[in-house]
């Protein structure tokens, strides 16, 4: 049986949630992601250390929500594009480049740097509407795997940027 490995994402919540909050797989409250999946060979209390410093002094980033599309390979998928501002794609990459620090896998790299495709999916209980505008001002760490759990999420840790 192969080693289970650790995963995390870094997102944008939309909705209010405090630290140590888990949710399913299947039920993510409203966000954004700014790095999709990945593991990192930092553990999560190093991690968190080098976002905290990274982000503090970080200007927020804003965007406005374009359109709506579908994602995945039988566009399963409900999104609503974001606009991929100077500021949001500068976020992205100050967060890629730190995170290459720490030896950062991602699952999808397709979607880093140039790929980077910001959005937010449509979920059972709230999404975003075409011309809403949208902040970037305290990001996410979110346990992919909590307890090993493969069907769980849990908020890591909240850091707000100040810049």
């Amino acid at each position: 049986m192969p080693a289970f490995t650790q995963k995390y994402a870094v997102i944008q919540l939309f909705e209010p949630m405090p630290v140590g909050m888990q949710f399913s797989s299947d039920n993510w409250p409203l966000h954004s992601t700014i790095v999709d999946t990945f593991a990192i060979d930092w553990d999560a209390a190093k991690m968190a250390e080098q976002l905290e410093l990274l982000l503090a002094p970080h200007t927020p980033a804003y965007s406005t929500v374009e359109g709506d599309t579908f994602f995945g390979p039988e566009k399963q998928t409900h999104v609503m594009l974001l606009q991929k501002t100077e500021g949001l794609r500068g976020l992205h990459n100050d967060m890629i480049t730190l995170l290459e620090q720490g030896g950062i896998v991602l699952n999808d790299p397709q979607f880093a740097r140039e790929g980077f495709l910001p959005h937010s999916t449509v979920q059972k209980h709230a999404r975003l509407h075409k011309g809403d505008e949208v902040s970037f001002i305290a990001l996410t760490i979110i346990d992919m795997f909590p307890g090993s759990n493969p069907y769980q999420r849990k908020v890591l840790a909240t850091i707000p940027l100040q810049g």
